[in-house]
């Protein structure tokens, strides 16, 4: 009887399972799972690349000795000799170009903490940079020629023994 079922004399009554919607179902399924498969493909590559970009866009944050700037400029401007309202409008100038480059700074993205408020060592600081940017939108005071005693004050000294040797 094997060789009449291998013959395919099999009797009626008797159907066989019919395997193509079998098939077909796998057939349907293959596709979809290449289709899903490049689908979280492109879906790992964009999220990838969007964590690069916010790295990439993170703040760059630096620090600033503002202070020191300040001070360095106004111990310069005193020892200028320059006169009160020539003091006055060069020191206006000067701030107000330290204002705008801090501000360029800051407009490019980058977050100036100054020096005072930084924890973290590892803050780059730009300090020089700031300086160098200011000055050249600012001239350096120039130190001021010594222009000797005043009559009184060598009228004090001559009264008080002070231009003879005496008192050291």
């Amino acid at each position: 009887m094997d060789n009449d079922i291998d013959a395919g004399t099999r009797s009626a009554a008797v159907p066989l399972p019919d395997r193509t919607p079998a098939l077909a179902s796998r057939d349907f399924r293959q596709p979809v799972l290449f289709v899903l498969a490049g689908l979280a493909l492109l879906w790992a590559t964009w999220a990838t690349h969007s964590i690069c970009e916010i790295k990439r866009a993170s703040p760059h944050i630096v620090k600033v000795q503002l202070a020191g700037l300040v001070q360095e400029y106004v111990q310069a401007e005193a020892r200028s000799g320059a006169p009160a309202d020539q003091v006055t409008a060069q020191t206006t100038a000067y701030l107000k170009a330290l204002n705008e480059t801090v501000s360029a700074h800051v407009h490019g993205g980058t977050v100036v903490l100054l020096a005072n408020a930084v924890v973290d060592g590892a803050v780059p600081d730009i300090t020089m940079t700031v300086r160098k940017e200011v000055y050249t939108r600012v001239p350096h005071p120039q130190p001021g020629q010594p222009q000797g005693m005043t009559p009184q004050m060598k009228q004090f000294f001559d009264a008080n023994g002070a231009a003879n040797g005496k008192g050291k």
